[in-house]
């Protein structure tokens, strides 16, 4: 016999959002299959209701951290669908969370950003459930387009986050740029040393070998910020 999915999984509510007055959209018609937690209709509704919560958290509440949101998501004291109170280990999902999307709990974030505010809720989503391993999934309950389907029902644009943000993507293009302006000024020859000899009196920074190192320590930077980002990426277990 298999073993069964978490409740939050099973209710397409993977946030393990409580049930209370709210109406959220796409919630089931019947929500007699749960006493205590919400269930939807779709997983991206779920996820969508995730992330409605956490953009809540920062605009109307203040709360810049995820330390500050995980104490608000999940107190250290809280009570069941009967009433009888529970402590639950808030700092322990802090930090799992934390771990998982490579954020300082106490560095501020902009949960408007929706490449942070898919971070965080897969992240919860990933505390809330356990590890999908045992069910033969990778390390998330969900793949990329069903986040991505989340977010824009989230009121995200549909674009994934831009190319230019990435630090692998920067480092290539200073390098390369670099490398580029390096070929140039290398191929100009001595059309470039005659202007350069003229001007050099009145501009001494434009001596060859400066213009030269100026150029070959941006191409040393550029690729040295994609390995960083890459060794950093890997230490932040970012996927």
């Amino acid at each position: 016999m298999g073993k069964t999915l978490p409740r939050g999984i099973r209710n397409c509510n993977p946030g393990n959002i409580e049930r209370g007055t709210d109406r959220w959209l796409g919630m089931s018609a019947d929500q007699s299959s749960d006493p205590r937690f919400l269930v939807f209709d779709t997983p991206e509704y779920g996820i969508r209701a995730v992330m409605r919560l956490l953009i809540n958290y920062q605009e109307r509440h203040g709360l810049w951290t995820l330390r500050e949101m995980l104490n608000r998501w999940a107190p250290p004291v809280g009570k069941d669908e009967k009433g009888k109170a529970y402590t639950q280990n808030t700092s322990g999902y802090i930090q799992h969370v934390s771990r998982l999307t490579g954020f300082d709990p106490d560095e501020r974030i902009d949960i408007l950003d929706r490449y942070v505010c898919v971070s965080v809720a897969r992240a919860i989503i990933r505390h809330e459930n356990g590890s999908p391993e045992p069910f033969g999934k990778p390390e998330f309950w969900y793949d990329d387009a069903t986040y991505d389907r989340a977010a824009v029902m989230a009121g995200f644009q549909a674009e994934s986050k831009p190319l230019t943000h990435s630090r692998t993507i920067g480092g290539t293009i200073i390098g390369g740029g670099a490398a580029v302006a390096g070929a140039i000024y290398e191929s100009a020859g001595e059309v470039m040393q005659s202007a350069q000899q003229a001007v050099t009196p009145l501009i001494p920074f434009l001596d060859g070998d400066i213009v030269r190192m100026a150029i070959y320590g941006l191409i040393a930077a550029g690729f040295g910020a994609i390995v960083y980002a890459r060794v950093d990426d890997w230490r932040r277990k970012i996927r």
